[in-house]
């Protein structure tokens, strides 16, 4: 009997010794961390390839604008015909040697009333538009026109217009020469008369300057070839 209660004691001993390394086992178990992550974990997002590109476009950079810049409208310039310049061989659009076709369509002059067509040896007669037919031109069928008057504000590059000084006139143009008109007084010395002045050599052109009492009183263009006036 003594045996056998030595028997149960050891059975029993075996069996807590059992139980206690079974529960540190599992302690340790539960306590180590798992060994990777499981196939359930969240995968960060990284950047998706069908992301939007900016509007316009084509590969994410800023696409280069198409419109140009606006730019102010120009203004049109136009000069009123009484502040013409009068140049060595033309006032505006009218010139020396132009055809009366030319002329008219300019607008910018009226034909005289009571004349014939312009043959190759006619003479017409017009004015500027607006004004008198004092303010004259005169054309010829072969050569165009011959003569042309100016008016209002007109005058030359130098400045030579109606009220100038005859001192003036000489210092603008020092090689003038004088109309001749029977008047036997020296040019250095006369004070009157039609003053000419050939500004551009070889233009077909010169200038035609009217002074009384050392003033201008008129600037004309005139051709360099003779014909339908004096």
């Amino acid at each position: 009997m003594h045996r056998l209660n030595h028997v149960f004691i050891a059975a029993a001993l075996v069996a807590v010794v059992a139980g206690c390394g079974n529960n540190t086992t599992g302690k340790q178990n539960s306590a180590a961390p798992p060994a990777g992550p499981t196939s359930s974990a969240p995968v960060p997002a990284g950047p998706s390839s069908s992301a939007a590109a900016p509007a316009g476009s084509a590969g994410g950079a800023p696409a280069p604008s198409s419109a140009s810049p606006t730019s102010p409208a120009a203004k049109a310039i136009h000069t009123a015909p009484a502040d013409l310049t009068i140049h060595p061989n033309h006032i505006g659009p009218l010139k020396i040697g132009m055809s009366l076709a030319a002329a008219k369509a300019t607008g910018l002059i009226v034909v005289n009333a009571g004349q014939g067509n312009a043959g190759p040896d006619t003479c017409v007669s017009a004015h500027w538009k607006g004004r008198s037919s004092r303010v004259w031109m005169v054309f010829n069928g072969k050569y165009g026109l011959r003569a042309l008057d100016s008016f209002g504000n007109q005058k030359t590059p130098e400045g030579i217009k109606p009220g100038s000084t005859l001192a003036a006139v000489r210092r603008a143009y020092p090689h003038l020469t004088w109309r001749t008109d029977g008047d036997e007084t020296p040019d250095a010395r006369r004070t009157a008369g039609d003053a000419l002045a050939d500004a551009v050599k070889g233009d077909g052109a010169h200038y035609r300057i009217n002074i009384q009492k050392s003033k201008v009183t008129d600037v004309q263009l005139e051709s360099d070839r003779d014909g339908c006036y004096e």
